[in-house]
């Protein structure tokens, strides 16, 4: 397959190319006759890395924590938004039904997935503070422990690649440096760190934040808390929900300010919503609400967003912030975190091409997964069944099958 004349996005810069795939894979970047070949015309579009998503708890009416998620429709609905590669997201959950869904994710990952590639399992929860547990169920938040962060580590089966931890909880400095030795990325959240708190965390293996300012302390002027760590720690990533609602767009720009394009995870912290126009929906027995596109508890509390990274992509690019830098914040960076990005995350020859084309107004033309053209629709709200359709090529009489 050749991508041609594609506005490519190579090594921080656009630069109008061609890209030759084959075997899944980026075989090279130039000027290559497409006669012979499956062809899209990316004339006047961008060419970009597929989006990455490190924190998805679900979409298209489907939860990784559901008893029997479909899995394909969450993976299917994603790739159609431009994602190629998630980490599939828990959140605190009886602790034997936490181990039940690894082991469900664990086997997608093996067995593979239509859509979406499952690079591993990021675990928000359980061991979290109480105070700052946002939508979490509280009975299922746990304090720190070596015994069941191990057996979490033996259902995961090597898949745990992110655990969301509270720093300031007892025994948190034996738990982190344990998850470090693990390989595993340790981000701090649904905490009431203070700053000493929170630094403490970064001492002890911490290298990032969730969902950056929701469910933790707020920002003091004489207590910064995590907040203060997060944003001015180089050591520290922020993952930050683009939605304009969990945070307001300002707040978007100050991170991205702060931290600068390197330090920022886009993440969209999406649920069962995504995809579909509910009103109301269950997750371990505690209703949900859809007021305004906003999901809320009874109470009134938020509990995720809504909205794809794609449309958070759509959304700092209103602002003014480079395309170029949006796609490290979706792509590049979620990579590195996930211990990927030797394989996908940017545009490189030998990297797998999960891809995705925009035109001009940044609409997605197609995605791309291991180099397998995936149907798109524009983000517009759609059924089941037509997500595993067919897109015929616009410059080809060649139909391009669909994962």
């Amino acid at each position: 397959m050749i991508i041609k004349n594609g506005n490519v996005l190579l090594d921080g810069a656009f630069i109008r190319t061609d890209l030759l795939i084959s075997k899944e894979k980026i075989s090279a970047v130039g000027s290559f006759d497409g006669a012979d070949s499956e062809a899209i015309d990316a004339s006047d579009m961008y060419v970009l890395p597929g989006f990455i998503d490190t924190h998805i708890h679900g979409a298209y009416g489907h939860r990784f924590s559901d008893p029997n998620p479909d899995i394909d429709a969450i993976t299917g609905y994603e790739a159609s938004q431009g994602v190629t590669t998630l980490a599939a997201t828990t959140g605190s959950s009886e602790l034997n039904s936490l181990l039940r869904q690894f082991d469900v994710i664990a086997a997608a990952i093996q067995k593979g997935t239509k859509g979406a590639k499952i690079a591993g399992i990021h675990a928000e929860g359980p061991f979290l503070n109480v105070k700052r547990k946002g939508a979490m169920i509280p009975e299922y938040i746990l304090p720190p422990s070596i015994e069941k962060a191990e057996r979490m580590l033996e259902r995961a089966q090597g898949f745990l690649k992110i655990m969301t931890v509270a720093p300031e909880a007892e025994n948190a400095k034996e738990l982190i440096e344990f998850l470090v030795r693990n390989h595993v990325v340790v981000s701090m959240g649904h905490t009431d760190a203070t700053l000493e708190e929170a630094e403490n965390g970064v001492r002890w293996g911490a290298t990032q934040a969730t969902h950056t300012f929701n469910a933790m302390r707020p920002y003091g002027h004489r207590e910064p808390g995590v907040l203060g760590c997060a944003l001015t720690n180089p050591k520290v990533k922020c993952e930050m929900i683009c939605d304009f609602v969990l945070i307001h767009p300002k707040t978007a720009e100050i991170i991205y300010r702060l931290k600068g394009a390197d330090n920022v995870n886009m993440v969209s912290d999406t649920g069962h919503c995504a995809g579909l126009d509910l009103k109301e929906f269950s997750v371990e027995g505690q209703m949900r609400y859809v007021v305004d596109g906003v999901v809320r508890l009874a109470d009134g509390t938020i509990a995720g967003s809504t909205k794809t990274v794609y449309e958070g992509v759509k959304n700092l690019y209103s602002l003014g912030i480079p395309l170029a830098d949006i796609s490290k914040m979706a792509s590049l960076n979620p990579a590195k975190t996930l211990g990927i990005d030797k394989e996908t995350g940017s545009i490189e020859v030998g990297k797998y091409a999960d891809i995705v084309i925009l035109d001009k107004d940044l609409n997605i033309i197609h995605t791309l997964v291991n180099g397998k053209v995936f149907k798109i629709n524009s983000g517009s709200i759609r059924k089941k069944e037509n997500f595993y359709a067919l897109r015929k090529n616009r410059d080809s009489k060649r139909q391009i099958p669909c994962l």
